[in-house]
């Protein structure tokens, strides 16, 4: 990473400043993206040299837009501004960012990155999407090479949040940084990579089980259709709430993760795969193919595409409510029917659900008694508030630029149950009322299941260089309204 250019630092653009965004290539890939930028209320120019550029990417549109309103993404989206350019420099002009989707041939990646970083202005980050090319390969013939980033999205773009973000050796640690942050603006799940690996992480981790897959055809093993099922009945139902580390974390039992590698460890020699690739000699090539042919049977691909959408919308929208329910400990416990719903249970039916707050005790919170000190609960509860603040709008960026935030006027909160030293706090808000200029918000602070605390706030929002309560600006307004309010039955017995 180079970070010797800070003696002529440039200056990226400010996010709420981006109007325009320039996607190089309308593929799959880069057609997921256009959709996506399109849905989070860009302008979207396309450079794609294909004669039939444009009417691929309108059908690739007409597939995604329907996903994307059932996500609630495209609320006062323009679904129609949208051009395709041949002119590379006419195509990048008045961009705020660029993601290029171009085929993955690392010699096509050299030229096409060179030109785009001619032809930019200087201030402008340019986003690869590749799978698998570093970007230190990838940068050579540019003149610019300090403000190329890797941006590795997930198929489809659209819907799967997914970016892991990597520079190479001369990318600029600011530019990786405002990519980075870029993409979490637009509401992406980012993975600021620590340094290139070949592949990135998730390409590595399916690559593995691609490779072992193919070996089974081969060697007669397992057929398509058994391979597929086995994941989507079996450890793909896990892997949405907890990842394979966690999975198997969980395997150990009461030992966790200790247990598991001091248990199993030794089999990790026995040879169950092989994770070199087999070669793909025409009967294996063949033999795939017909095996997805038998296991789509009548679904043609734009069928197998609307399935695969509808099921990952239901599983997005599924996971986001139980991590409003429950936070981290979800998954483990969403088979358990309670006798009697929760407060947090009942608050999950929103629409839109304020993001839960997760946190461990550390040892320096413990009091003289062994336990959480109160001072800490008003902290916890204090670094929820900035959360919830940060998903309506009110973050730093905008705390800075307008010179306003949310202040609590009025505060109460109920110390319910002990808490010991390294518990899981999982803090629930939800928003019991909102006005013009104030927010009423109210808050569960649970370990596991055990409610330990609540806190009721008031807060207004008031601007910083006059001291004066103001109006929410229209979008922020719009967000606070799109989030369903719910009153828990204990608000109210000390702020009205």
């Amino acid at each position: 990473m180079n970070d010797s250019l800070t003696d002529t630092p440039v200056v990226y653009p400010d996010f709420d400043s981006i109007t325009t965004v320039t996607c190089v290539g309308a593929g799959t890939i880069g057609g997921g993206w256009a959709a996506y930028f399109l849905a989070q209320g860009f302008r979207v120019k396309i450079w794609d040299p294909a004669p039939d550029a444009g009417e691929k990417f309108s059908r690739l549109l007409d597939a995604a837009w329907p996903a994307l309103e059932e996500l609630d993404m495209v609320a006062g989206a323009d679904r129609t501004a949208w051009s395709v350019h041949t002119d590379l420099a006419e195509a990048v002009t008045g961009t705020g960012f660029v993601q290029e989707s171009a085929p993955e041939d690392l010699d096509l990646k050299r030229r096409l990155l060179s030109q785009v970083d001619a032809v930019c202005d200087p201030g402008i980050v340019i986003g690869s999407s590749t799978s698998g090319y570093s970007m230190t390969e990838m940068a050579t013939e540019a003149a610019h090479p300090e403000r190329l980033v890797v941006g590795h999205p997930f198929n489809p773009p659209y819907l799967i949040p997914l970016v892991e973000v990597v520079g190479g050796q001369e990318s600029s640690a600011s530019a990786v940084d405002w990519a980075a942050d870029f993409y979490a603006h637009i509401g992406k799940s980012v993975i600021r990579m620590d340094r290139e690996v070949p592949g990135f992480i998730a390409n590595r981790l399916q690559e593995a089980l691609w490779r072992e897959a193919l070996y089974m055809v081969e060697q007669g093993e397992a057929t398509v259709e058994q391979l597929d099922r086995s994941i989507t009945d079996g450890p793909g139902l896990r892997w949405p709430f907890q990842g394979p580390m966690l999975t198997f974390h969980l395997a150990g039992g009461e030992g966790g993760m200790a247990h598991m590698l001091d248990h199993f460890g030794p089999s990790l020699k026995s040879p169950w795969t092989r994770l070199t690739a087999p070669e793909l000699t025409q009967t294996l090539r063949d033999d795939v193919v017909a095996g997805c042919d038998v296991e789509s049977g009548e679904r043609t691909i734009p069928d197998l595409v609307r399935h695969r959408d509808a099921g990952i919308i239901a599983l997005r929208k599924l996971t986001a409510e139980l991590a409003a329910t429950h936070g981290a400990d979800a998954a483990a416990t969403a088979a358990a029917v309670p006798t009697e719903p929760t407060p947090s249970e009942v608050a999950s039916d929103r629409a839109e659900s304020l993001p839960v707050y997760l946190t461990e005790v550390s040892e320096d919170w413990i009091d003289y008694n062994g336990h959480m000190s109160e001072a800490f609960y008003v902290l916890v509860f204090g670094f929820a508030t900035d959360q919830v603040m940060d998903h309506l709008g009110l973050d730093a960026d905008y705390r800075n630029s307008a010179k306003a935030s949310l202040y609590t006027v009025e505060s109460h909160i109920r110390y319910l149950d002990e808490v010991a030293l390294g518990s899981q706090l999982s803090v629930v808000p939800s928003l019991v009322s909102a006005g013009e200029k104030k927010l009423h918000l109210a808050y569960e602070m649970y370990v596991d299941e055990r409610l330990v605390a609540t806190e009721e706030i008031m807060a207004l929002h008031v601007d910083q260089s006059t001291d004066a309560v103001v109006a929410f600006p229209a979008a922020i307004a719009e967000r606070i309204a799109r989030t369903i309010t719910h009153r828990p039955e204990w608000v109210g017995r000390a702020i009205g």
